[in-house]
């Protein structure tokens, strides 16, 4: 279980790893590569932590240790949003491109809104619309690096707690 558990975090964070390191002209393999290793990751962790969770009641109580397996996966899911999303909006705001200020006075909220936004800005510019558009599709990568780079980062931690303190073999239940 600790093997299993501690390889299927490293994966998940090496995926992400993988994936923040992506810019705008990288192309789907290499995404596709990186999602193969969250996918490998979230398959053996996610398995064995529920198996973890639920072989360490009794028959008895299996609906408590269900309960608690969703509600840990229902609050880390919340909190891990959160925190790419903020992280993901803090980078991208900061990385937007310094020309959304020199738009007409009513385009930059409107621009600042989204990043779809920008771009539809961009394709109703002339000269400056490809520098615009470039500016805006890295800013939203730099976002999306960051991001991943901060999950990534929590679950290597996880991994390196699994190696140290999670059992070797599977909880028997009574």
């Amino acid at each position: 279980m600790k093997a299993t558990m501690t390889v299927g975090l490293l994966l998940l964070s090496a995926g992400l790893f993988v994936i923040s390191r992506l810019d705008v002209g990288s192309g789907y393999l290499p995404f596709l590569g990186g999602l193969i290793l969250v996918g490998f990751g979230i398959g053996l962790s996610g398995a064995v932590g529920t198996s973890a969770i639920t072989g360490s009641l009794g028959r008895g109580q299996q609906g408590v240790a269900s309960a608690m397996n969703d509600t840990t996966r229902e609050v880390g899911s919340a909190v891990g949003i959160a925190l790419m999303g903020s992280i993901y909006g803090s980078r991208c705001r900061s990385n937007s491109p310094h020309s959304l200020n020199q738009l007409p006075a009513e385009a930059p909220e409107a621009a600042r809104d989204s990043a779809a936004a920008d771009l539809h800005v961009a394709d109703r510019l002339g000269a400056g619309r490809a520098a615009l558009a470039d500016g805006v599709k890295s800013a939203v990568m730099d976002g999306l690096s960051a991001s991943l780079i901060a999950v990534g980062i929590v679950v290597l931690a996880a991994a390196i707690g699994c190696l140290f303190r999670a059992p070797k073999t599977l909880p028997t239940s009574d």
